[in-house]
């Protein structure tokens, strides 16, 4: 199938993450887009790929998307666009482009690979089944994230890893912080603990590399949990037997069927 457009996923740190697909496609296409050809002639020059590189990043995307949709449709020139490393349209103006595909009606693909935030994820061992990325931490948006119930990830520079962890502490209180650095390179490290244990790691190892800070998920108490349930109580209480309602809440709450009867009896005992 032909595809005007190939986001490609490049390895994170060790060039042997590159897929076999990536390697077919950059070697086809017209051009690469790139957020820096200095950075990206060192990927193709691993790999003897001659593919010429153009620069599409914040400073240029305004003006250069034009030219590609052009280009793309009336001389069906095909690119590939590529960040530094990773995945695109994280963290970049790579969805931009994406939607003027969309809106011209130009065919476009994904081509997965690595991911800063993935990796980052499995190595913290902090649970995954509910995750937000958040982008660069920004210390105004703090008080909102607090509120959600999902391990939270950013990315951050070493030179801001101990203001941002500083700032982070008071807010996010009791959570579990991981720090990751310098993923799938020689040097990858995972740093967890509290916020003072990974504050006092890094004002002793001076930051260096690439970081993803990740927190936990808030700990809510079942207290905090049976309020969320309060108005479905109010409504079921009295229809249906205590211990019929307590079995139906633990099973969708993760509350303990126990602890939900007691409550019941407790305030619900005409």
């Amino acid at each position: 199938m032909f595809f005007s457009l190939y986001v490609v996923s490049t390895p994170i740190g060790n060039l042997k993450d590159i897929s076999l697909r990536a390697l077919e496609v950059l070697k086809s296409v017209d051009n690469i887009l790139c957020e820096d050809t200095r950075v990206s002639a060192k990927l193709l020059q691993n790999f003897d790929i001659k593919t010429p590189l153009v620069v599409y990043n914040d400073h240029n995307v305004i003006k250069i998307i034009p030219k590609i949709i052009e280009l793309m449709s009336l001389q069906r020139k095909t690119f590939a666009l590529i960040s530094d490393a990773g995945t695109p349209l994280v963290s970049d103006p790579g969805y931009k482009l994406v939607n003027a595909c969309i809106e011209n009606s130009l065919p476009y693909t994904v081509v997965p690979g690595a991911s800063a935030v993935i990796s980052a994820l499995v190595l913290s061992g902090l649970p995954s089944d509910r995750f937000m990325f958040a982008g660069f931490a920004d210390a105004s948006k703090f008080a909102e994230l607090s509120k959600i119930n999902s391990t939270l990830i950013f990315y951050e520079a070493p030179g801001r890893v101990v203001k941002t962890l500083e700032e982070m502490s008071p807010v996010f209180r009791n959570r579990t912080v991981a720090v990751v650095k310098e993923i799938t390179k020689i040097y990858e490290t995972v740093i967890r603990g509290t916020f003072d244990d990974v504050i006092s790691y890094f004002k002793e190892n001076t930051p260096k590399g690439e970081f993803v800070i990740l927190l936990s998920p808030p700990e809510i108490s079942d207290t905090d949990k049976i309020a969320e349930f309060q108005p479905l109580i109010s409504e079921l209480v009295g229809k249906i037997s205590k211990k019929d309602l307590s079995f139906a809440l633990s099973k969708y709450s993760g509350i303990s069927k126990n602890t939900l009867y007691n409550y019941l009896m407790e305030n619900y005992n005409d």
